[in-house]
Formats: C-alpha cells, structure tokens, sequence
C-alpha cells in the first residue's frame, strides 16, 4: 500500500467512526430528560418531603431506563 492509499484509508476510517458516534444516542441528554419528566410527574402527585431522596429516585430511574434501551441493540 501506498503512502497516500494508507492516508485515504485512515481518513476513510476516521470518517467512519465520526458517522458511528452520529448514530449513537446522547446517553447523558436522554439521562437527563428522563430524570426531568420524572421529576415532574412525581411533584405534581406528591408533596415534597424530601426532595434529595426524591432527586435520586428519578435518576436511579432514568439509569435504569437508559440500561433498559441499551439492551435493545
């Protein structure tokens, strides 16, 4: 192989990897707008009693849930 030919293969390579990550879900936007929605729904049926234990109840949720879509590939 050719100096240049190794070139193009690596930058053909390159271009690969950056389509891939494209495709690939933002794990910590979806981590967040789940933790946001859940949050929501819970104040809106609960008064607040401690909202620390409910902080990380939602995102223990959304951990789960995104664990859940990874699985689904």
């Amino acid at each position: 192989m050719t100096n240049g030919e190794l070139q193009a293969y690596e930058s053909v390579k390159g271009i690969q990897r950056e389509l891939k990550k494209l495709n690939e879900p933002n794990w910590e936007q979806r981590r967040y707008e789940i933790a946001k929605d859940c949050i929501a729904s819970i104040l809106g049926c609960n008064e607040i009693n401690d909202a620390s234990a409910i902080v990380k109840y939602v995102v223990g949720v959304a951990d789960l849930l995104i664990q859940e879509l990874k699985k689904e590939k």
